[in-house]
């Protein structure tokens, strides 16, 4: 603060040098209002003071910040708040006549509520007002603070180019995807899985005849290799099958069993993002849907994955 005014505020409070901060980041300031000062007047002078210096801060920030001025709005917001937190709590225990409450507390509660209500971070204003306070005890209020704070400035934002939500920012676009996918089942896509049942074989099936069958079922990757009793033992990948009819001497004799894969598959309870991710592991295009007795019921295909979730992101932009 500038000297001139310094001594005058200094002269004014009986305490030669003491300034208050209000062209500076205001941390002492908000320290009187929290744990209070020997030349801090008391009653409703005190209520008057803090609140005038919280609104001078306003201004003060305004002007600087405004006119392009080397400063930041953190320091400000959190002085801003706990100013007019403290002038609250102050005029509170007047008004009650309560001597259990403590005007420190209000000041640290309206910290975090200005700024996390302006800034759109109410939970990290909530933790940094309980790590600065070295407690939790003020954890409840604050969270009643910061929600009805959030909600009235639900319009305003202390950054310009803060996007309205994580769908509009480039960098979340792929968290999103999966938190889409997280919400649908694989049951949600059996319709669509069984509307073309797949090709299924043998072990002793022979492998000319499994390359006849890739070339009449050219939309599928993949063929499930059932046992006797129908359960799925395993799988074969079509592009396996087009490296052995491109040899040509080994179709003749082998069978299915000599191309066996592991039987990866997915069940009708597990989540789009489970089954993406079990595709992407074992890379996949498509992959069985199981029962519970390990019986193909259908065929997940990236495609209808990828459709799935093109569907709900146009409903959620036309309910937004």
């Amino acid at each position: 603060m500038c000297t001139p005014l310094v001594v005058v505020v200094g002269n004014y409070l009986h305490a030669p040098g003491e300034g208050l901060g209000i062209l500076g980041g205001g941390y002492g300031a908000v320290q009187m209002a929290i744990s209070g000062s020997p030349w801090l007047p008391g009653g409703w002078i005190a209520v008057g003071l803090l609140l005038a210096l919280s609104l001078a801060k306003v201004l003060a920030a305004s002007l600087t910040i405004g006119s392009g001025g080397s400063a930041g709005d953190f320091a400000p917001s959190l002085a801003i708040g706990g100013l007019f937190g403290g002038a609250f709590g102050r005029a509170a225990q007047l008004l009650t006549h309560d001597p259990r409450l403590q005007p420190g507390a209000f000041a640290l509660v309206g910290m975090g509520t200005f700024y996390g209500g302006i800034a759109h971070v109410p939970l990290s204003a909530l933790v940094l007002v309980c790590e600065l306070a070295g407690n939790y005890d003020l954890l409840v209020p604050l969270m009643l603070a910061q929600g009805i704070a959030f909600v009235a400035l639900r319009n305003r934002a202390l950054y310009s180019s803060q996007l309205p939500t994580q769908r509009d920012s480039p960098t979340h676009r792929d968290a999103l995807l999966l938190d889409v996918l997280r919400t649908i089942r694989v049951r949600d896509l059996m319709s669509h899985a069984l509307a073309s049942v797949p090709v299924c074989v043998f072990r002793n099936t022979p492998t000319s005849e499994l390359i006849r069958l890739a070339s009449r079922a050219s939309e599928q990757d993949i063929f499930p290799v059932l046992d006797q009793d129908d359960r799925l033992i395993g799988l074969i990948k079509v592009s396996s099958l087009r490296v052995l009819a491109a040899d040509g001497s080994h179709a003749h004799w082998t069978l299915a069993a000599d191309l066996l894969e592991s039987p990866i598959s997915v069940k009708a309870e597990d989540d789009l993002r489970s089954a993406t991710e079990v595709m992407l592991a074992h890379e996949l295009r498509e992959v069985p849907i199981v029962s519970d007795d390990n019986r193909v019921l259908g065929m997940l295909d990236e495609s209808k994955i990828a459709e799935v979730y093109l569907r709900a992101a146009q409903r959620a932009e036309r309910a937004e």
